[in-house]
């Protein structure tokens, strides 16, 4: 009982304080600048134990400095004490407690207001994870804008392009690596340049991959994205954004969902496992083609991800011998000679002398497994010509207008690398029947409409070709006539005579007699594909058996291989 009555006494003294607080009189006729309202503010304040009525005790200055600094009435009385408190560079809420003549707890409402004073170039914060409550120092720019009489111009973070954007985002990214500023610190300033250049086509872009990616996630991004911009990296590992987070055990959330690829970053198509070559790089990141082509593909970078990765050098393409029919052998005689890098600058100077288009599109068409993709790869080692190389599927997107961007994005690539390379490379738009389609008319669907204009970018950019694109299909009945006009090479690809397949059999399998060729080659009607299939197996089974191969192993194969066109009796599977 005693406690309680101790409590209640201590509780009538507060109340009574507040009622005996008198408002110190201020000279309203004093002609205000912004110094002077401040002084007036804070001599009002001052011991007050935030009393409500200073607000119209001191009705005249605040309403001064609220209209030319834009801010709330109790942002107002936060300024006014800090500016108070210029020269000290460690200003807390503490120190607000002390003013106002109040506990910490309750100068804690201020804190919102110093966030809103730091958003606006007033106060810097001063960062220490040690330590028990923020501090903050004056900014020069307010100390300016206080001796001028003039407003402190708002921190704009607008800017005129992508290079702009990570130089500003570099800033923020180097003041948390330094721990000048805390995470949250960190997070509120990325949100901000997001939203004050969400007109920036990049930002456009990056809106549409967003998704429901959380802050987490977010602030990973971006660091990564400014670590490949701003400092070069290719890769990334975990260890490399451990400075990022405050808390060790969001830090290692983040690494476990990318480890198990749950990270929405990676279901969002954003990141991926980075790759050397065609191996998978455990634990290690890297931004995906999307990102670094499309999204920030006006910055045109230099990574793994966006030179190297679909680049195969033609020192690297191991020589293979392919049969072809006659009328196919001609045709790719006569394009090898053309490659050829002398000859073709000859020829390509001729053209241009004579007002014609200077770039070669050809088009390869046929069966699967006829060698169209592997007679693209030997005509690039043969006359040393790099390949660039396209996968469709990596170019469609699921968002309408991404996908024209991938367009554009690879044509501007190989633009470059022409441009760069002693010899042109090749452009190889392999398994091409999506995009070399008819075109539809009277499109209503977003997806038709996507499908129509990629192909009007393609076509566009084979008309102004600088170099060698060779497309693969193996359709050609829908093919659109505006392809098949700029297609200056059009190759059909045959399913080999009896003569080049005896011969594809006797190169696949070494010691295979002419007359086991011969049966082979009458019996089953084989793409060269398929007959390299079944020569693998014929090399595994030796490996596992120790036999070599008879005739009748090579036809077991081949009816394996055949499947229903060949075992039309055999029973079906499922329904």
């Amino acid at each position: 009982m005693a406690r309680i009555s101790k409590r209640r006494a201590a509780m009538r003294n507060d109340v009574m304080d507040d009622m005996d607080w008198i408002p110190v009189e201020i000279d309203n006729d004093e002609q205000l600048t912004l110094l002077s309202a401040v002084c007036q503010v804070v001599e009002v304040v001052k011991n007050s134990h935030n009393d409500p009525r200073i607000y119209e005790a001191a009705a005249r200055p605040i309403a001064y400095i609220k209209d030319l600094l834009c801010l709330t009435e109790k942002q107002v009385v936060a300024y006014a004490i800090v500016m108070d408190m210029y020269y000290d560079n460690q200003i807390s809420t503490f120190d607000i407690a002390r003013c106002l003549d109040v506990t910490p707890l309750k100068a804690m409402t201020f804190r919102a207001d110093l966030e809103e004073l730091c958003r606006r170039n007033y106060l810097v914060e001063n960062f220490d994870e040690d330590a028990t409550d923020k501090s903050y120092s004056v900014t020069k720019e307010a100390i300016a804008s206080l001796q001028q009489d003039c407003a402190i111009c708002y921190r704009n973070s607008t800017v005129e392009s992508a290079e702009d954007w990570f130089s500003a985002l570099n800033k923020i990214v180097s003041a948390r690596c330094n721990r000048r500023i805390d995470y949250e610190t960190l997070c509120m300033r990325v949100e901000d340049l997001i939203k004050q250049n969400d007109k920036l086509p990049m930002i456009k872009r990056w809106k549409s991959k967003e998704g429901r990616l959380s802050t987490e996630e977010k602030m990973l991004f971006f660091w990564v994205c400014c670590m490949v911009v701003c400092s070069g990296y290719e890769t990334m590992v975990p260890d490399n954004f451990r400075k990022l987070y405050g808390d060790l055990a969001v830090y290692r959330t983040q690494r476990k969902a990318l480890a198990l690829g749950t990270n929405g970053l990676i279901k969002n198509g954003l990141l991926r496992i980075a790759r050397s070559g065609e191996q998978r790089t455990k634990d290690s990141y890297e931004l995906t083609p999307w990102v670094v082509n499309v999204m920030l593909g006006e910055l045109e970078l230099e990574t793994a991800t966006s030179s190297t990765q679909d680049i195969i050098d033609h020192t690297s393409i191991t020589a293979k011998q392919l049969y072809y029919n006659e009328k196919e052998k001609v045709a790719i005689d006569q394009l090898a000679a053309l490659l050829q890098p002398a000859r073709f600058e000859e020829v390509r100077n001729e053209l241009i002398n004579q007002g014609f288009r200077k770039g070669f599109a050809c088009l390869f068409h046929g069966a699967p497994g006829t060698g169209k993709t592997e007679t693209v790869l030997q005509l690039a080692r043969a006359t040393g010509r790099n390949l660039m190389q396209v996968n469709i599927s990596d170019i469609k997107s699921m968002w309408v207008g991404e996908s024209e961007k991938n367009i554009k994005a690879i044509f501007t690539r190989y633009r470059r690398l022409v441009d760069e390379s002693e010899v042109a490379p090749i452009l190889l738009f392999n398994e091409a029947d999506a995009i070399i389609g008819k075109r539809l008319e009277n499109v209503q669907r977003s997806v038709d409409k996507m499908e129509n204009s990629m192909q009007n970018i393609i076509l566009e950019e084979i008309e102004k070709l600088d170099g060698i694109l060779i497309a693969t299909t193996n359709l050609t009945c829908n093919m659109d006539p505006a392809f098949e006009r700029r297609f200056l090479y059009k190759i059909e690809f045959e399913k080999p005579t009896v003569q080049v397949k005896s011969a594809i059999w006797q190169t696949m399998l070494a010691g295979l007699s002419d007359e086991d060729a011969a049966v082979l080659a009458s019996k089953y009607d084989f793409s060269g594909g398929q007959i390299e299939n079944i020569a693998r197996k014929s090399v595994v089974s030796k490996i596992i058996t120790g036999e070599d191969f008879t005739l009748n192993s090579l036809i077991g194969h081949c009816d394996t291989e055949a499947m229903d066109k060949y075992g039309s009796n055999r029973r079906r599977i499922g329904f």
